[in-house]
């Protein structure tokens, strides 16, 4: 009787390890509709604010890629572009952050609680190492 006892416990415990590490992104909206339990409402509306997000992050993509492809060609920004790009990425990280809490502000609060476990996309702050590589 004992020994079911201990396997039960185990059993529990090695589960919720193992929930708590299948994590989901924000992006898989699919996921956290079920994760959530999102109302058809709720889901049409978070779709459209993560095509925000997504069209923000490949903005981002771009804007960095082209001046990676500058610098590869020895065309280096000069310090005002590069202080343009920074405030350029600066506030792509707002907007994400901002369009984020509008995801979050159509939750009540049970699936506020979960979505704190949620994987949010988000931009750090510019690096000289993402442009230069770590050899400049």
């Amino acid at each position: 009787m004992k020994a079911k006892i201990y396997l039960f416990a185990v059993l529990l415990i090695t589960a919720q390890l193992l929930s708590a590490q299948e994590k989901i992104s924000l992006i898989e909206v699919e996921k956290v509709k079920e994760y959530l339990s999102l109302n058809d409402v709720q889901y049409n509306s978070i779709k459209t604010i993560l095509k925000e997000i997504e069209s923000v992050l490949e903005e981002d993509k771009k804007v960095i890629s082209g001046l990676k492809e500058r610098v590869k060609n020895d065309d280096e920004p000069g310090f005002f572009e590069k202080i343009k790009v920074k405030k350029g990425r600066d506030g792509r990280i707002s907007e994400i952050k901002g369009l984020i809490k509008k995801v979050e502000n159509q939750l009540n609060s049970n699936q506020k609680e979960k979505f704190k476990n949620v994987i949010k996309p988000e931009l750090q702050g510019l690096r000289k190492e993402e442009i230069f590589g770590s050899g400049n």
